[in-house]
């Protein structure tokens, strides 16, 4: 874990987690934008979404009060987790001041390898957390998971770091439910959790349920 000001760069976060890792998915982008905006990671299908790295949270509100929700370890909370509710706010919640990550061991014994020429439908069927991006499918391989045929072995970092090019384009996340994929714009396809990354984001008709959070949130 990593107590960080909402300010820091998530390349600062990383380098200070060495060699353990920190999946952010724009080392440029400071910690505050990266949770605000919880645009996940190439390595969702290894460490889950943004809202599992974030453990818990200080914000300012509009009245300038500070709010404390979640806490420094993974078994924190009792009930609704307030903390992971600012992933993804977009500040409407208050502004993240600072924030307790998560940071990880890389797998014992991963590997990457990647394939040119693949599609989508590709990179959801094979084995391992994989991504595709402009026609090649990357996939990164837990301890005892073969290399595919017609893939070539690539370090985990480097796969990683040539992934993250691709990555900035991309605006949302949507999750592909079993039989009900809808529109699917050109992004980044996630393979094991069934992910997309789509570059143009939906409009974010968040319901009256966000409306009741956010007011109790404001007025706690």
């Amino acid at each position: 874990m990593l107590t960080v000001s909402g300010d820091t760069l998530c390349a600062e976060v990383e380098e200070r987690a060495r060699p353990w890792l920190f999946a952010s998915d724009r080392p440029d982008e400071t910690v505050r934008a990266w949770i605000d905006r919880g645009g996940g990671d190439v390595l969702w299908g290894l460490f889950g979404p943004t809202r599992a790295q974030v453990l818990g949270i200080t914000a300012e509100l509009a009245d300038g009060r500070r709010v404390c929700f979640g806490g420094r370890v993974v078994k924190n909370v009792a009930g609704f987790d307030l903390a992971r509710a600012f992933v993804g706010a977009h500040g409407e919640l208050g502004r993240l001041v600072q924030a307790h990550l998560r940071v990880r061991p890389a797998p014992r014994g991963w590997h990457a390898a990647v394939r040119s020429g693949t599609d989508a439908e590709e990179a959801l069927s094979g084995p391992g957390c994989a991504v595709w991006a402009r026609e090649k499918t990357y996939r990164f391989l837990r301890l005892g998971e073969p290399i595919p045929p017609g893939y070539e072995a690539l370090v985990p970092h480097d796969a990683r770091a040539q992934l993250r090019e691709a990555w900035r384009e991309v605006r949302s996340c949507v999750e592909l439910h079993e039989g009900k994929r809808g529109r699917v714009r050109e992004g980044v396809v996630l393979g094991g959790p069934r992910i997309v990354g789509v570059v143009d984001a939906p409009a974010r008709d968040r319901g009256p349920l966000w409306a009741k959070l956010k007011e109790a949130v404001r007025g706690r």
